[in-house]
């Protein structure tokens, strides 16, 4: 299947009007049902508002499934030749990355995983703009009830997550717009400021990741407020939720200090701004506590040996650093 998206021949101009058909009738994403329908409209009226606020970028949603039709459909839809930006690459890796790219995203729909990608479309795409952000996230797995919100979020055991109190659960609409907000600020980082730099230092990756993850839930928090128009038990949940990460083994998602940068700042300001504004806001505020990468390491390795004290495995990702 993913041969297509690199060999596909050339064709003429009039491929296009099928191919948007076919998109069409398929679905560029897996079809709903009736359990699923009102909750992917409510999503996508959150894709219009980005699609009309960041008019350089054409954002969709790739729903769970059956997830090789959903990347069928992504693969006509951002064409021949097409590029993946989240990361820096020289232009003879470009394939590869896709590759990988591809696979990720199949990954992410098999698990119910929310997440992004931006690509830069290639020849006779089915996407009407140049540059298209795919969200994966599957409603079901993650925003069906407030208690399953907040334990596909924790994501700790059952009984864990039983023995925090209903007052503490995260409110499953607000966090739906939380996760595309969080999602849909990658993509526009991404295009305003590079994909994750190449570097020779071991680690880079998972330091531009760290912080990139706690810009994403900066932007995602200033939105909620200026959404709630105050600052609501949502915002404080968040905040201790993302402070349990140790618990979980996802220590690169601590937060919480970024978080706090907005919710002790002066709201009528992140009110008042424009989503342009606040993600303007985000990348120059962050500078103020952003850690160095020596400083990141010796953060990850402590978090690491703490975690290791707790009896939990620290994530693929970043269990290398312990070596």
């Amino acid at each position: 299947m993913l041969s297509f998206i690199c060999s596909w021949k050339k064709v003429t101009p009039p491929i296009t009007l099928f191919v948007t058909l076919m998109l069409l009738s398929m679905g560029i994403f897996a079809s709903d049902n009736d359990a699923t329908r009102k909750i992917n409209q409510v999503i996508q009226q959150k894709l219009d508002f980005y699609n009309q606020t960041f008019p350089e970028i054409q954002f969709v949603h790739l729903k769970n499934g059956e997830w090789q039709k959903s990347l069928q459909a992504l693969e006509l839809f951002i064409g021949y030749q097409a590029t993946n930006l989240d990361y820096e690459h020289p232009a003879d890796l470009r394939e590869t990355l896709l590759f990988a790219t591809i696979d990720k995203i199949r990954m992410m729909l098999v698990n119910g995983i929310p997440s992004s990608y931006l690509f830069k479309v290639g020849e006779i795409p089915a996407a009407t703009r140049k540059h298209v952000c795919v969200i994966t996230f599957n409603p079901i797995k993650n925003v069906s009830s407030n208690r399953v919100a907040t334990q596909s979020f924790i994501d700790l055991p059952e009984n864990v997550v039983t023995s925090v109190p209903e007052e503490k659960y995260l409110d499953k609409e607000q966090h739906l717009d939380f996760i595309i907000d969080h999602e849909a600020f990658h993509c526009v980082d991404t295009f305003h400021f590079g994909g994750i730099p190449m570097s020779e230092n071991a680690f880079s990756t998972q330091h531009t990741c760290f912080m990139r993850e706690s810009q994403a839930d900066m932007f995602a928090i200033a939105m909620h407020i200026k959404r709630q128009r105050k600052i609501t038990p949502y915002v404080n949940n968040i905040v201790m939720i993302r402070g349990m990460t140790l618990l979980n083994g996802e220590c690169q998602h601590n937060s919480t200090e970024a978080i706090q940068l907005f919710t002790s700042t002066n709201i009528e300001e992140i009110i008042s701004s424009s989503p342009g504004d606040l993600l303007s806001k985000v990348k120059n505020d962050y500078k103020a506590i952003a850690p160095g990468y020596h400083e990141f390491v010796t953060y990850m390795k402590a978090s690491i040996e703490a975690m290791k004290q707790l009896g939990i495995e620290p994530i693929e990702m970043i269990s290398s650093l312990s070596n």
